[in-house]
């Protein structure tokens, strides 16, 4: 009788120890699921965070290069531009096709998240580069600091 009670003992000791260790594996796995639900919301934070910053920027360098020539009536009855942009201006909208086709770009790899502002024009990077009529560094110097306000600001 005595061993029978020990026995009985033995198997609720036993099954309430594997109970528990049943308890600390399921506690882990709530562990894992916790931060891997908190790393996916700052993942979709940071794509949503970097493509608003990459808007702005376009639309910011959309606007710095958006005043106009002044065109006059010719001596011979054509057209004459008067005042172009001088270095170290933004480039001033002659045909508006520079505006245009300023685009935006994300993408998107091994978690990380890269924001492209750039044109397709080859005038484009002369004017950036060679005529000293630089607009898309220019903005995004310019823009800085609110880019780096959308990119560090706390997650929500």
């Amino acid at each position: 009788m005595a061993i029978q009670i020990f026995a009985k003992i033995g198997a609720q000791v036993l099954a309430a120890r594997s109970r528990r260790a049943g308890a600390r594996l399921r506690g882990e796995a709530k562990i894992d699921w916790f931060i891997n639900n908190v790393s996916n919301k700052v993942n979709l934070t940071m794509e949503k965070r970097v493509g608003l910053a990459t808007e702005l920027v376009k639309s910011q360098t959309v606007k710095n290069i958006s005043r106009p020539v002044t065109k006059a009536a010719g001596p011979r009855g054509g057209r004459v531009i008067l005042n172009r942009s001088k270095p170290g201006e933004f480039p001033k909208a002659d045909t508006t096709q520079l505006m245009k086709s300023i685009f935006a770009r994300i993408e998107k790899r091994k978690g990380v998240t890269d924001g492209f502002v750039g044109t397709p024009l080859d005038y484009g990077l002369i004017l950036e580069t060679k005529m000293n009529r630089s607009f898309l560094r220019r903005t995004l110097l310019e823009e800085q600091h609110r880019v780096k306000k959308i990119l560090t600001g706390p997650i929500r």
